[in-house]
């Protein structure tokens, strides 16, 4: 059975042109060994929407999920690669 849990980033974060982005986390429990995370990502005014996805967490190669989402914000072709409009459905969970 696969369980898998959202958190929703409280933080604001706003890229440098001072547009405001959310993040949620999705974490999977598959097996032991193997654990799958994405993070998803929007901007305020709901025009942009992607995720990056990581099998194995023990693979993550950032240095923290902060690092990550700062390098979403300020980074734009690395952004622009993440980019998916079919990710746009994951932002109707209410996650408060």
């Amino acid at each position: 059975m696969i369980r898998d849990e959202w958190t929703y980033h409280r933080a604001k974060k706003f890229d440098k042109h001072r547009v405001r982005w959310h993040f949620v986390t999705r974490y999977f429990e598959i097996e032991a060994g193997n654990e799958p995370r994405e993070l998803y990502f929007r901007n305020d005014d709901e025009t942009e929407f992607g995720m990056i996805r990581f099998e194995q967490i023990k693979d993550f190669p950032y240095r923290d999920w902060e690092f990550l989402m700062n390098k979403v914000l300020n980074n734009i072709p690395f952004r622009r690669s993440l980019l998916d409009e079919d990710t746009r459905g994951v932002w109707k969970k209410n996650w408060k």
